[in-house]
């Protein structure tokens, strides 16, 4: 029995200081970058042996005071990280640029994507920062769109059409060719985009018209009020005044506005008479051409032309051919008329020369 109560009160004893030591105060640090000092100590220890100065990274350690041994840790720094999803992203750019990181903080951080999702950073630091994502996994990171927006749009219709640029060089741009009201939105990837739906109107192109004086008499049909672009309407009635006229376009491109000769006039018939009359002249009025009359005045002149009115005749022939000049009288015409009258002139000549000299040699 004594020998069973001595190994007890042995056990007891051997396990007080083992209790002691179990409750003794371990410090705890956080790491800083800066050497951990513990008050009074005089050297300092690792698991693995002595140091030769404080320690800085994380890990335990134990400080020699002259009162004995302190123990204590120095623990990573807890840093948050917010973990977003890069609109910027796209198939077979890097996975590191995938998700975009934030937090307080001057550090090099490089994500790490493992199998199962979850982030982690290669370590650069030994340990001494412990990053902490937010969220931890990939699949709890919601995946952003970029949105596209644009203010709606009212423009005036031009010929090469109207182009409408997204701002994005991925994206094709919208490019509306007629007048209207479009409601449109980007062709864009639906991975990446979001694009929101705006409103564009193209307003037809005016363009100013300034028509001709439009009229008719009375039973007549109307002229043509119609081209290739517009048609011109006017007002009903087939009574003698004026109508107003107004366009339709043919195109929804194009609108036309009169502003000038905006009127349609009906004139009277007898109107029409009386101007058919003093324009037309009778059948029997015979047409006078000036310049045949001056020829044939002339011809007559000098058919009865003597000898001696040769000078006269000549200043007859210059007038003659310059008249001829100014009222493109026919060439071969008016040589034949020269010719005729010289023959006669030289008959007239030789027969009183022959008659001269009869009268001298029978005299």
């Amino acid at each position: 029995m004594r020998r069973i109560l001595g190994v007890f009160m042995a056990l007891f004893m051997l396990c007080v200081p083992i209790g002691i030591q179990a409750e003794e105060e371990v410090l705890s640090f956080e790491y800083t970058g800066q050497k951990i000092e513990i008050d009074g100590a005089e050297g300092y220890f690792s698991t693995t042996g002595p140091l030769e100065d404080a320690p800085i990274d994380c890990g335990k350690y134990f400080a020699n005071t002259g009162g004995g041994y302190v123990t204590f840790e120095i623990n990573p720094k807890k840093v948050l990280v917010n973990v977003n999803y890069n609109k910027n992203w796209r198939e077979g750019d890097s996975e590191e640029n995938k998700y975009l990181c934030k937090f307080d903080g001057d550090y090099e951080l490089k994500l790490k994507i493992l199998p199962n999702g979850d982030f982690v950073s290669f370590d650069r630091y030994d340990g001494n920062i412990d990053f902490q994502f937010e969220p931890k996994n990939e699949k709890d990171v919601p995946v952003g769109k970029t949105k596209i927006t644009r203010p709606d749009v009212e423009v005036v219709y031009y010929e090469d059409g109207y182009k409408i640029d997204s701002g994005r060089s991925d994206i094709e741009p919208i490019l509306l060719k007629d007048a209207g009201e479009y409601i449109v939105s980007f062709d864009a990837d639906s991975r990446y985009y979001e694009s929101i739906p705006f409103k564009v109107t193209i307003l037809p192109k005016t363009i100013e018209l300034q028509l001709p004086n439009y009229q008719k008499y009375v039973g007549e049909n109307d002229p043509v009020l119609e081209t290739d672009d517009y048609i011109l309407i006017r007002e009903h009635g087939e009574e003698i005044g004026n109508y107003k006229l107004t366009v339709k376009s043919k195109s929804k491109n194009y609108k036309y506005e009169i502003v000038a000769n905006d009127t349609f006039t009906i004139l009277d018939t007898k109107l029409h008479d009386i101007r058919k009359e003093t324009t037309i002249q009778p059948d029997n009025e015979e047409k006078k051409d000036p310049l045949l009359f001056i020829n044939a005045s002339n011809k007559d002149k000098n058919k009865y032309a003597s000898a001696t009115d040769m000078e006269s005749n000549k200043d007859i022939e210059t007038n003659v051919d310059k008249e001829s000049q100014k009222t493109e009288t026919n060439v071969v015409t008016g040589v034949s008329n020269l010719t005729s009258m010289y023959l006669f002139l030289m008959i007239s000549s030789l027969t009183g020369i022959l008659y001269i000299v009869k009268k001298v040699l029978f005299n």
